[in-house]
């Protein structure tokens, strides 16, 4: 099978980067694979009159439609496999390869597609009023990035190529749990289209280490959507419990202020850590924490924690309470209640023998269910269903 690998690349390497060239490499050990990648740093390094341009390919780029045209006509793929388009290869991707026959599977990391900010998200809260296509709330709530220009931009984009029925040129779109399938159908992407395709890791690069922990854990960019001043306020109420925050972002001096002004000698910014590094926090912690309050659509370092043999608490939002299963390998906690996360954490803090046993269950599951040997085959089966199903080639 001929795949044509797209993406486009965020500033900061994210989940889906992630996802994305590890699909790649995996893909490519099993048939051939043609890449088509982007990068949103083009964007910093451009100048004025470029930086204009490339806006207006948000909309349409006329660039993607030039350049995939000329590499389906040299490669020719039996399918395209995508990630991410925005903002440099833009949805004039999918008119192109519909034009060309050529199928394609749209991956579910965000919600771009339908949500000018990405995430169905706003002022602290779900929001859902752009995903019928209705976009002015953008823009009143200047929902992107807090910019009536670029939530114009985004606004305009989807809506200009809502208007030319780009949804409805993908051939098969790929979502991480249910949750994310229940969202697209509200949308109105027809069911059949839908396909279920967790994410996977490399279990086998993780070596777990279950009970004990000298601390808990927080794993992941510090972002108020994240939910790290929920965690702090929790653990105000728990001055004997320590938490390390491992990881870096904008609501840092926030966080850095609310430990001070409350003298919380048991929290702790350690900041970005990667390879080893990372592992070992995970090893030496007790269980992990991930209290996002928007709607994730998966959430890897649930699985990094499991594959480490450490259980999760988490909140009940968007996909991870399809993911950690309470009393088994984890807890829930309601969205942005931080007396109910302190109670959760007390809870299982105090109860050493559940967490080894919690971690021993997580650790069985993300093998059983998560381990990236299980997914070419996952993912060759969907491309085979998309193929026959669109007909196109």
């Amino acid at each position: 099978m001929r795949i044509l690998s797209v993406h486009n690349q965020f500033r900061q390497y994210a989940g889906s980067d992630i996802v994305a060239a590890a699909d790649e490499t995996m893909l490519a050990r099993h048939g051939e694979v043609a890449s088509y990648t982007r990068n949103s740093n083009e964007i910093g390094s451009a100048g004025l009159v470029e930086k204009a341009r490339l806006g207006l390919d948000t909309i349409y780029s006329r660039r993607t439609v030039r350049e995939i045209t000329e590499l389906v006509g040299k490669f020719r793929p039996d399918i395209a496999y995508v990630h991410n388009v925005f903002p440099l290869i833009s949805p004039s991707l999918y008119h192109v390869l519909h034009r060309l026959r050529v199928p394609s599977v749209h991956v579910i990391h965000d919600f771009r597609l339908w949500c000018p900010n990405s995430r169905f998200y706003i002022n602290d809260a779900p929001c859902q009023s752009c995903q019928m296509g209705n976009y002015w709330p953008a823009i009143q709530k200047r929902c992107v990035q807090g910019s009536t220009a670029y939530s114009a931009l985004y606004a305009g984009a989807l809506y200009v190529n809502r208007q030319m029925h780009f949804t409805q040129k993908i051939s098969g779109y790929i979502c991480l749990t249910e949750f994310a399938k229940n969202l697209l159908v509200q949308s109105e992407v027809p069911e059949d289209k839908i396909h279920i395709c967790p994410n996977h890791i490399d279990t086998a690069s993780f070596t777990p280490q279950y009970g004990g922990g000298k601390y808990v854990l927080y794993l992941g960019g510090l972002y108020k959507d994240k939910g790290v001043m929920t965690i702090a306020k929790a653990f105000a109420q728990l001055p004997h419990i320590p938490l390390k925050f491992v990881g870096a972002g904008d609501a840092e001096p926030e966080l850095r202020e609310f430990i001070q002004q409350h003298g919380l000698t048991n929290l702790e910014i350690v900041g970005f850590k990667g390879g080893q590094e990372k592992l070992e926090y995970l090893r030496n912690s007790a269980f992990t924490i991930c209290a996002t309050h928007c709607y994730e659509t998966f959430g890897l370092v649930v699985l990094e924690a499991y594959a480490s043999g450490k259980p999760v608490i988490a909140s009940e939002m968007g996909a991870l309470p399809y993911i950690v299963k309470p009393q088994e390998t984890g807890l829930l906690f309601e969205s942005q209640n931080s007396d109910d996360l302190a109670a959760k954490v007390r809870g299982l803090w105090e109860r050493p023998e559940q967490i080894e046993s919690m971690g021993r269950t997580a650790r069985a599951l993300v093998e059983s269910k998560y381990d990236s040997r299980l997914r070419y085959a996952a993912l060759h089966g969907i491309f085979e269903e998309v193929i026959q199903k669109a007909g196109l080639n």
